[in-house]
């Protein structure tokens, strides 16, 4: 099998786990909530660019966020584990299998600066008095500062020394981020286009230094489980993912809540997936993210409506993606021995969900209650609790036909 065929078969399969996993993701309650929030999020946005003068640094603004996206350049390799041992010692034949990777690395980040710019636009047009038209020249330009910036990173891979990758991504995200604000701000073509000749000169020095380096091989394939691992995390929040190795910390320091949960044969199921919750690295991390950012997006936001709508999104999207608990331990035919009834299982899920929920409640009510006031306060208690009565429901829903499936 030579490089393009190799490569064709691994992008196919890549192709099929993607499509396996994206028909549930877009079949879930979750994408509906998203596209309602992002609606929401987009009004606001333009409503709040309105009230913006000349004087806001949005060109600044702008070159720091999109610079981001710019600098961090991974290439898709769609390496396995066992190619350390088979694909290695024909590194040298495999050119044109990591030129395949390079292309649809660009094709695919591609499009993530697509939407970065277009969510970009409103700004840039009302503040820096830019025209839309001028989104085909900023596009061009990020799109062969993206090029070049891949070509970069895929170099850089090939040095052993740790901190060479760290400099270069000080170094890249400087240049790109002055490059993005003269482009901004429309100083004149000829900067954009000396900066892109230094991103260049960067390109072509790293690609001779590097020509008769060898690949890391080990960091390859684990850059690439890396991805993928991000990846099967997000769909693990609509469907099973058998691939997804979850990770699990001890957290001594939050023992105490464990102490919690009296000391009592009733309550072995809620000893045990509170401890779940505790410990597991994707549940308590998700419940932490969630929460925090909900409390930033309330503090943004200073009317009623909104208020209500963002507070009840967050709870919604938390107990929606916490109900995966009940997936946890199913593999344990031991768990199932225990001297207790058969609903205490989905009683202690029931009643861990809602507990945290009513202190991400809570923490959500007290910030409308220092922004907004009393009305706020009450008013997102009564929507989160309505939310939560909503995510028990489905969550019956959910057992019922589960139990109707293997019935």
């Amino acid at each position: 099998m030579n490089s393009n065929e190799l490569w064709r078969e691994r992008f196919l399969l890549f192709l099929q786990e993607l499509q396996k996993y994206l028909q549930y993701i877009f079949n879930g309650h979750l994408v509906f909530v998203l596209v309602i929030g992002l609606g929401g999020l987009a009004y606001y946005y333009s409503e709040w660019v309105k009230t913006l003068d000349q004087s806001f640094p949005a060109a600044l603004i702008l070159a720091v966020i999109i610079a981001l996206p710019l600098t961090s350049s991974p290439v898709y390799t769609l390496l396995k584990e066992p190619d350390m041992f088979f694909l290695f010692p024909f590194e040298n034949k495999l050119k044109t299998y990591f030129r395949k990777g390079l292309q649809i690395s660009f094709i695919f980040q591609s499009y993530i600066l697509l939407m970065f710019l277009a969510a970009s636009m409103p700004l840039y047009t009302v503040v820096e008095n830019g025209a839309f038209s001028d989104f085909f020249w900023i596009l061009a330009v990020l799109l062969v500062a993206k090029y070049i910036n891949l070509h970069i990173r895929w170099s850089i891979l090939r040095y052993q020394e740790k901190w060479v990758p760290v400099i270069d991504g000080l170094v890249r995200y400087c240049v790109n981020a002055v490059l993005i604000y003269v482009t901004l701000t429309q100083s004149s073509f000829v900067f954009p286009i000396v900066l892109l000749g230094i991103l260049l000169v960067l390109m072509m020095y790293f690609q001779r230094a590097t020509q008769h380096k060898l690949l890391k091989w080990e960091q390859l394939i684990a850059l690439e489980n890396k991805r993928m691992h991000s990846f099967y995390r997000f769909a693990n929040m609509f469907t099973d993912v058998p691939k997804l190795k979850e990770k699990n910390k001890r957290r001594k320091w939050l023992d105490p809540l464990l102490s919690l949960v009296s000391y009592q044969q009733k309550n072995t199921y809620r000893y045990l997936y509170l401890r779940t919750f505790l410990r597991s690295s994707d549940y308590l991390g998700l419940y932490i993210r969630l929460t925090v950012i909900g409390i930033f997006i309330l503090l943004s936001l200073t009317s009623l409506l909104p208020q209500l709508i963002g507070a009840g999104l967050f709870v919604y999207m938390t107990g929606f993606q916490l109900t995966m608990l009940r997936k946890q331990h199913d593999h344990i035919i031991w768990h199932d021995l225990y001297p207790l009834a058969t609903t205490a299982k989905n009683d202690a899920i029931q009643q861990l969900l809602q507990n945290i929920l009513l202190i991400q409640t809570t923490v959500f009510a007290l910030i409308g209650l220092m922004t907004s006031g009393i009305t706020s306060f009450v008013g997102i208690i009564i929507v989160c609790l309505l939310i939560m009565l909503l995510i028990r429901k489905y969550y019956k829903r959910m057992l019922f036909t589960l139990e109707t499936h293997w019935d």
